[in-house]
């Protein structure tokens, strides 16, 4: 079967190569069909465009849906079945793993929703449709029968993420994302080595690949960055793993590989606080990496425990400095405006983030996902967003900021801007910046970063 799976449309510059679009497309290569890919937020095709696609013999369309873009999705379903109603449209992606029948409800232009992790779903689903399965084989499926929606709960994830074959790069044009991924070196990709997140922070969801920890061995992630290498001449990755290094002795394992194969690729990742030490920190800049993305959120005690976050102050404060004295880079990730926050623990979330000193901060408001415990509250307090389309990024229009705390919404744009100037415009900042220059295309990208700090 011939089969289009796409990215909806979207107002976001946060483009990077859809992987879970590459490895859904890997696994039905696999097998036998005939995948191609579509991602409206690089391609931006137009109607005619298109329509020339899907008539190209395509029967079937998968589209992977994220909150911020689940109203494009269900506009862009409810199109193609009005011109093509013969087409089978499939919905993936957290938003309707989370909300399948709410989904399903609001576009009756979607024929099934396949929940969680793909690779296994949507072949099972194509093999219902073809006679070589039965309804109670299948698990994690939603979809209309006589009127009636029937939600099948998902059974189980994937055990051995070494058995899943590596992503479709080639359906894709890795090179135009590496033109505009944020990174040191070009040409740059992304790389996902583990899935499942065992903790309960309030404001994550788990929709697609659940709480259990699954990692991929140290030598199948080397196989993909050797073939990343060699195919595409990348000079870097930046792995999207939300913990990268929960499993020490695999990150460890996995640098020593890097350093004997001489691979000379940098790279960055994201990881909690009480998840690095001196000598991993060491072992990890030794391999390449020169920038981890931590998820501090708050400078008071107080809101941390709110977030179920499991970290301290004083956990923030060692991490930190330990990664500075390996010689490695620091972003820190910041949050406002989560619900019992006051006016003056924001303010100390600022001057935290300054204190630390942190290479770079990204300062958020609490927005409550689907799926999360946020969203629960907010439910509570009679605050879900009636749109999420501006949801993607925090610098968006006020109006599209909905605040969980005491603090009506205009405030809470206010410390944004103000915890964002005060950041980035700092003398001492500026003067480190500056000194630590390496390339004119460094500098550009600085300024490129000062044109957007000055419209917020």
């Amino acid at each position: 079967m011939k089969i289009l799976l796409i990215n909806p449309p979207g107002k976001t510059s946060f483009v990077t190569p859809p992987l879970s679009l590459m490895y859904l497309a890997a696994s039905l290569r696999n097998v036998g069909h005939q995948p191609q890919i579509l991602d409206f937020l690089l391609e931006k095709p137009d109607q005619d465009s298109f329509f020339r696609i899907i008539n190209q013999g395509v029967e079937m369309i998968a589209i992977s849906a994220v909150t911020p873009l689940i109203d494009n999705a269900i506009s862009l379903a409810n199109f193609i079945k009005q011109k093509l109603p013969e087409k089978i449209i499939v919905f993936g992606g957290p938003h309707p793993t989370l909300l399948a029948r709410e989904t399903l409800e609001n576009c009756p232009s979607i024929d099934f929703i396949v929940k969680g992790e793909g690779e296994e779903r949507f072949n099972a689903l194509l093999d219902y449709l073809e006679g070589e399965k039965k309804e109670e084989e299948l698990d994690g499926i939603a979809f209309r029968r006589d009127g009636e929606i029937i939600d099948l709960p998902q059974k189980k994830y994937i055990e051995n993420l070494d058995d899943l074959p590596l992503p479709a790069r080639d359906l894709v044009p890795i090179e135009r994302y590496s033109e505009i991924l944020e990174s040191e070196e070009k040409p740059a990709t992304t790389l996902i080595t583990s899935r499942g997140c065992p903790f309960h922070c309030i404001y994550c969801s788990k929709p697609i690949f659940g709480k259990i920890f699954r990692a991929r061995s140290p030598e199948n992630i080397l196989k993909e960055i050797e073939f990343l290498k060699e195919k595409y001449k990348i000079r870097e990755i930046i792995f999207y793993d939300d913990i990268f290094t929960f499993n020490r002795e695999r990150i460890i394992r996995l640098c020593q590989l890097m350093v004997e194969k001489k691979l000379n690729i940098i790279w960055k990742c994201e990881t909690r606080v009480n998840f690095v030490d001196d000598e991993l920190l060491q072992m990890m800049k030794k391999a390449g990496c020169y920038l981890i993305g931590y998820g501090i959120e708050s400078g008071s005690q107080r809101v941390l425990n709110i977030l179920k976050k499991g970290i301290t102050i004083e956990g923030i404060e060692k991490a930190i400095e330990m990664t500075k004295k390996a010689g490695i880079g620091v972003l820190g990730y910041f949050m406002m405006g989560i619900p019992g926050e006051t006016e003056r623990e924001i303010k100390e979330t600022i001057n935290f983030a300054k204190s630390l000193d942190v290479d770079f901060a990204l300062f958020s408001i609490a927005t409550p996902y689907p799926g999360t415990e946020l969203y629960q509250i907010a439910q509570s307090l009679g605050k879900i967003p009636k749109s999420w389309e501006n949801s993607f990024y925090t610098l968006g229009s006020s109006e599209s900021i909905i605040s969980l705390c005491d603090l009506d919404s205009e405030i809470l744009r206010k410390y944004q801007k103000i915890a964002y100037r005060s950041f980035y415009f700092r003398p001492i900042y500026i003067r480190k910046k500056l000194l630590k220059l390496k390339s004119p295309k460094t500098l550009k990208r600085y300024l490129r970063g000062v044109k957007i700090l000055l419209k917020i």
